[in-house]
């Protein structure tokens, strides 16, 4: 395979990885494989690089829901908070031990969460006040073990940080999903951060993944913004059962 053909695959998979990861989140399952399998970097190191994408995406993703007004800037601070303090210690797990060790447990949590969801879907979805004051013996340990995960493999964060907002019963997926990404920039830069000190990640696929991601991020986001709390719902119901088989089985 050409080099440009190797760039090109990149870009076109970080461009469908960014409306993933925006609308509900486990575009990294797309990202991985094509960094190991098409630009051939071992997984240690497509982790660390698939950052960069990530980051570009999230970053555009949340320009665009602010710049329609659908980000409580307070609310994604007070989650961000115990999200970042988890990261650093999920980023020195995946330095250190096998995604393997953790990747069947991860797995069965997203199918059930998924089935419950489908079993309830009021949970994600009926409007109500948000519970902006929610007990911080509820809201902290949730967020910091999301931001442990998000450390060590990154995939599927989007669906996490919407499920732990689940428990602010704000039920709009739209402002939920705002949020999301803002966390997931913050949180991813301070992952790639870690990674960057460890010399594990590679710039070149990094960067033209994250040009894809740019783009898929912005579709993405007026995706959201157009059709409103069922799509997210059935999006993110699909991503969590896909996600799911794929931390299982392989």
């Amino acid at each position: 395979m050409s080099d440009w053909l190797r760039y090109l695959l990149l870009i076109l998979a970080g461009f469908i990885a960014g409306i993933v990861n925006t609308m509900a989140g486990g575009g990294s399952f797309l990202t991985l494989p094509a960094l190991m399998y098409i630009y051939g970097l071992d997984p240690r190191l497509a982790n660390g690089t698939n950052r960069i994408a990530i980051l570009f995406s999230s970053a555009a993703a949340s320009a665009t829901f602010q710049k329609h007004g659908h980000l409580d800037r307070k609310l994604a601070v007070r989650l961000t908070l115990p999200t970042m303090l988890g990261v650093p210690f999920g980023a020195l797990l995946a330095i250190y031990l096998p995604a393997q060790t953790f990747k069947p447990v991860f797995g069965a949590i997203f199918i059930l969460m998924a089935i419950l969801l489908l079993l309830n879907p009021k949970r994600l979805t009926a409007i109500q006040a948000p519970e902006h004051e929610a007990s911080n013996l509820k809201v902290f340990p949730v967020f910091f073990l999301i931001g442990v995960y998000v450390g060590f493999i990154q995939a599927g964060m989007g669906i996490l940080l919407l499920i732990g907002m689940s428990l602010l019963s704000t039920g709009d997926l739209l402002q939920s999903n705002a949020i999301k990404n803002l966390i997931g920039f913050l949180v991813t830069l301070a992952a790639t951060l870690v990674f960057v000190i460890y010399g594990l990640v590679d710039w070149l696929p990094g960067i033209l993944m994250a040009v894809g991601n740019v783009f898929g991020g912005f579709v993405g986001a007026n995706l959201a913004i157009k059709k409103g709390n069922q799509l997210i719902f059935w999006f993110v119901i699909t991503v969590m059962i896909v996600t799911g088989v794929n931390l299982l089985f392989f």
